[in-house]
Parts: C-alpha cells; structure tokens; sequence
C-alpha cells in the first residue's frame, strides 16, 4: 500500500490559514484552531502538527504529542507513548487513506498510540489495529495501538 507523505507543519501565518479552512469545511469537534493559534503565539519552534498536502492544501492534519512517562493508566506496564489528537481529513479528500497515511506515520515510530474515538470514528480505528481499552474520557472511548515486537 502506498501512504501520503506526511510532513511535520511549520508554525507560521501560513499554516494558520490552512487551519482556519479547516475550521470552516470540518467538523467543528475536530478543530485545532485554538490550540494551533496558541502555539503561534507562543512561538514554538517544536511544533506537535502533522500534515498531508494535496493540490498544494492542506488535506489531512493531527496534533502528536510524545509522552515520555506514564500519566495515566493507558498502557501497562507503564510506558512512553504517541497521543494522536483530533486527526481529520477534509471531505473533498476523504476516501484517499490520507487518515491511513496519518496512522501509519505515528505507527512508524514503534512506541504505543493513544487516541480518543471521535466523531464515532470506532470503526476507523479498529480498521488499523486499535484496540478499545474500554476507558472513557469525556464520553470518548479510549482506543490503543501497540506495535508488535
């Protein structure tokens, strides 16, 4: 299978009109343009923003977080993992596994993947190999990816 090039997003003026196209063609739930616009005023060169560009758009974007020590009960034994946060494809590129492409990016790493099922995405998820810890937070079921040793 042939994956999307992922690339990590600089923080600039640029990247926060593709982030406001997004607020306003996706879903409201999955919208980063708070926190994208706090990580430009914050200036952080380290940005935590991953993308897929097609016909020079933004078509697929995620928030990754690396957490190095356990601060939940997610993995046991404890242990560091990816949290992937609101990962959303536009709806002209939908059907193109540009949310595949996303996944497979943070699997490449090789450590455990945490994410929140939204927007009923369940099916999404399990499709590539997560699995429902059977915890919630804020009503989002808890799914988990470990890679295989």
């Amino acid at each position: 299978m042939t994956f999307a090039k992922v690339e990590k997003l600089p923080v600039n003026y640029k990247t926060a009109e593709d982030f406001e196209r997004f607020a306003a063609q996706g879903n409201a739930e999955l919208s980063m343009l708070d926190e994208f616009r706090l990580s430009l005023i914050e200036s952080d060169d380290d940005t935590l923003f991953y993308g897929i560009y097609m016909d020079n758009e933004l078509a697929a974007r995620m928030a990754l977080t690396f957490v190095n020590e356990q601060r939940d009960n997610t993995f046991y034994p404890p242990k560091g993992y990816v949290e992937i946060s609101k990962l959303e494809v536009l709806p002209a590129y939908q059907g193109n596994k540009l949310g595949s492409s996303l996944v497979a990016f943070v699997q490449s790493f090789a450590k455990p993947v945490r994410t929140k099922a939204r927007v009923n995405s369940e099916a999404f998820w399990t499709k590539l190999h997560f699995k429902d810890s059977q915890k919630q937070e804020n009503n989002l079921s808890i799914m988990t990816w470990q890679p295989t040793k």
